[in-house]
């Protein structure tokens, strides 16, 4: 069988299974799509770590994990409870959330001190790191499901999102196969290329305009949408892939045949989660 046509086959075969679990999460309840945001955030956080390893970096994990999941709780308990004044107080969640990321970041330094290893300064920089480039982003990511009028959790907004990145990513990955001629950033990710990056856009766009539609809400800011968080998840995948081959590594784990780990299969969402809040906040408004 050619080698394409079967990576495509498993690619396809284990997407259809992640699939299915996201969805599943995301529509069954508030809760199961709280329990799944945890879960992402505790993958991706471990997978960044081993990567950090690998670059030569000695981290320290407990303090990692457990700082990503201080992050990321507050966030998840206002989900479940459908609350609504992390959306308008951004001043003191923005004082509480630099507070803790302080405390911790004091409580790395000192332990560092006792641990008398020879890179003290990437050991706690990749111990603060998650907390900042994976556990924040999907604290932001628990707000997009309560945006609407009551700040009730609506599992379609989020599914939408969700539709966005996976159609920019398997568009261009589909138009870079067949089309691909010129490099985007052969330094860093030979095979993607500027006609897939396009493909990706437009398709992203498209489905912006298809929910947009379905769900009843303004197509031109939806459109905006679907470009902001396209070329954000663009640029998420292009730093993920700098931070493997920093570390020599294909893929960042092998929890998805064909996709790799989880920090591989959510990438995007780290950059694109909270540019679209962000977005999508600005134009409150008109929303």
């Amino acid at each position: 069988m050619n080698p394409k046509i079967k990576d495509i086959l498993i690619r396809a075969a284990s997407g259809a299974v992640m699939l299915a679990v996201m969805l599943t999460a995301m529509l069954w309840s508030v809760w199961s799509f709280a329990a799944l945001l945890v879960v992402i955030t505790a993958g991706v956080t471990w997978e960044h770590l081993r990567l950090s390893e690998h670059c030569g970096a000695q981290p320290q994990k407990a303090m990692a994990m457990s700082l990503a999941l201080l992050v990321v709780t507050p966030f998840v308990l206002v989900l479940l409870n459908n609350e609504d004044y992390l959306l308008t107080d951004s001043v003191g969640v923005a004082f509480v959330m630099t507070f803790v990321i302080m405390i911790a970041t004091l409580v790395v330094l000192f332990v560092e001190l006792f641990r008398q290893r020879e890179t003290p300064i990437q050991n706690v920089g990749a111990t603060i790191l998650p907390a900042l480039q994976v556990a924040l982003p999907i604290a932001m990511l628990s707000l997009l499901p309560l945006m609407g009028e009551g700040y009730h959790y609506n599992a379609w907004r989020v599914v939408a999102f969700f539709s966005i990145i996976w159609a920019n990513d398997v568009f261009a990955f589909l138009v870079g196969i067949t089309l691909g001629r010129h490099r985007l950033c052969e330094r860093i990710s030979p095979k993607k290329s500027w006609e897939g990056f396009i493909g990706g856009i437009v398709a992203a766009m498209g489905v912006a305009l298809l929910a947009a539609h379905l769900l009843g809400e303004n197509m031109y800011v939806w459109a905006g949408l679907g470009l902001v968080s396209s070329l954000a998840a663009v640029a998420g995948d292009l730093i993920e892939s700098m931070f493997k081959r920093a570390a020599g590594v294909k893929d960042s784990g092998a929890i998805m045949p064909g996709h790799g780990g989880w920090f591989d299969r959510f990438d995007a969402v780290l950059t694109a989660a909270p540019v679209a809040v962000i977005y999508l906040l600005i134009l409150t408004e008109t929303w």
